[in-house]
């Protein structure tokens, strides 16, 4: 069965009568696939064995009579090798091997390779859609000033990145007669995350501390204020920081100045002050997040960056731009379905710039060497209607280990039977996924 059919595709097939021939050819080159009858002993299984652990991407087939054989079964769970047992599943070798061998010479010579970026940039943002360019604009203009800005974005949108890119347009300008530098060149940037930091800690890591001040502090503490001496300080998700210390911050505004924790002395803050919260800002004041007062203070200037829903073509440009970038890095030539980009641009993207980089990531990992719809996140496919039908496509009252069978048999055909793409889809160790696939073919031929 096997020879007919993959020598009906094209595929490379090459028919070995013994171990020892087997043994000789993967001396000189490394095979994608090895179907191999265990159960012959005309040869070196040690030596055997220890081919199959030394080369690592070589998927293996594995048929036996069943009869037990520790070694094998040990190097077939490690390597998460397929095994049939006699009399064969036709249909499961079909579907586990066959299948998954024309797939990989159909995905090897799909699309062209996206090895280029379409994506224009201006300083750490990416995109050339109406909505980029006007904030381009509005950064330009703000970028050689020292005034604080607040930035507002769902979150993904790249906020962090807005605030990188005020802090390097800082440039000599002439005021009076005298030529003063905002920040930019080597003036430090310093960002904190206000909420992934515990209250306790948040006021020393901004303002530092003295030996002594509270148990614990063995040495003084230059905090972020110190450390940003000329440069800028972004706070990100400034709607979680506590009140209490929204209230000492809002002291640093009015005075430039700030107080060590457990000093007498008060310090001068020579930095730019950036914020940003993916909240909406007046929601936030009425629910006590944010003090009114700080975020006048904060807010000399408002910039919203776009979600990238409302952002046209940018979808396709970054979609290139993360695939090309992957290719790069991994000196691959991995390219993208029709179907696929034409699904990518239509998804609404709720975690914006972040979830598309996340999903062409997800496709370029699962892909045969063209990422199509299936190999796209699960949620991300959920707009398609094929899939969409076949993930409601359970019967009510399912049992939940016939639900677990279901979602790894149905997660192993989109993935055309590759078990490593199979166990990242799923979550899962390959281990994991052949011994439950060991277990679905055991119940199958009783």
């Amino acid at each position: 069965m096997l020879k007919v059919a993959l020598n009906a595709r094209a595929t490379n097939v090459v028919w070995f009568d013994t171990l020892a021939a087997l043994l000789e050819a993967c001396q000189v080159d490394d095979p994608d696939w090895v179907v191999l009858d265990v159960d012959t002993k005309d040869g070196d299984i040690d030596e055997l064995l220890a081919i199959m652990t030394r080369i690592t991407h070589t998927q293996w087939v594995l048929l036996t009579d069943g009869a037990p054989f520790p070694a094998w079964n040990h190097h077939a769970q490690d390597m998460a090798a397929t095994v049939f047992r006699r009399p064969i599943d036709k249909q499961a070798f079909q579907h586990l091997v066959i299948d998954q061998m024309r797939g990989e010479d159909r995905g090897q010579s799909q699309g062209t390779p996206v090895i280029t970026s379409q994506a224009d940039q201006y300083g750490y943002l990416l995109g050339s859609s109406s909505p980029m360019l006007a904030l381009y604009r509005q950064l330009q203009r703000l970028g050689p000033t020292k005034a604080n800005v607040f930035i507002i974005g769902e979150s993904g949108v790249g906020k962090e990145h807005v605030a990188k890119t005020l802090h390097g347009l800082g440039r000599p300008t002439d005021i009076d007669g005298m030529e003063r530098r905002s920040q930019g060149g080597d003036a430090p940037f310093m960002a904190v995350n206000c909420g992934a930091l515990s209250p306790e800690l948040i006021e020393s890591e901004l303002f530092g501390h003295v030996k002594g001040a509270f148990t614990g502090a063995h040495q003084d503490h230059q905090g972020i204020f110190y450390q940003a001496e000329g440069g800028t300080v972004f706070l990100d998700e400034i709607t979680e920081m506590p009140q209490s210390l929204q209230v000492k911050l809002l002291r640093v505004l009015e005075s430039g100045e700030y107080r060590p924790v457990g000093s007498t002395r008060n310090q001068k803050a020579n930095v730019r002050l950036l914020a940003a919260t993916n909240r909406d800002a007046q929601e936030a004041i009425q629910q006590g997040k944010l003090r009114e007062d700080i975020y006048y203070r904060l807010a000399q200037f408002v910039v919203t960056v776009p979600p990238l829903r409302a952002r046209g073509d940018d979808i396709h440009a970054l979609t290139t731009h993360f695939l090309a970038e992957l290719n790069f890095n991994h000196q691959t030539t991995v390219s993208i379905s029709d179907n696929a980009l034409e699904h990518v641009q239509h998804y609404h993207w709720p975690g914006n710039v972040r979830e598309l980089k996340h999903a062409i990531e997800h496709g370029f990992l699962l892909s045969n060497g063209c990422i199509e719809v299936t190999d796209l996140p699960a949620n991300v496919m959920a707009d398609d209607p094929s899939t969409a039908v076949e993930a409601l496509s359970l019967p009510e009252g399912i049992r939940l280990d016939e639900l677990e069978k279901a979602a790894i048999l149905q997660t192993l055909a989109r993935c055309q039977g590759n078990r490593q793409r199979t166990a990242k889809a799923l979550g899962i160790s390959p281990k994991t996924l052949y011994n439950k696939l060991q277990q679905y073919h055991a119940l199958s031929s009783d």
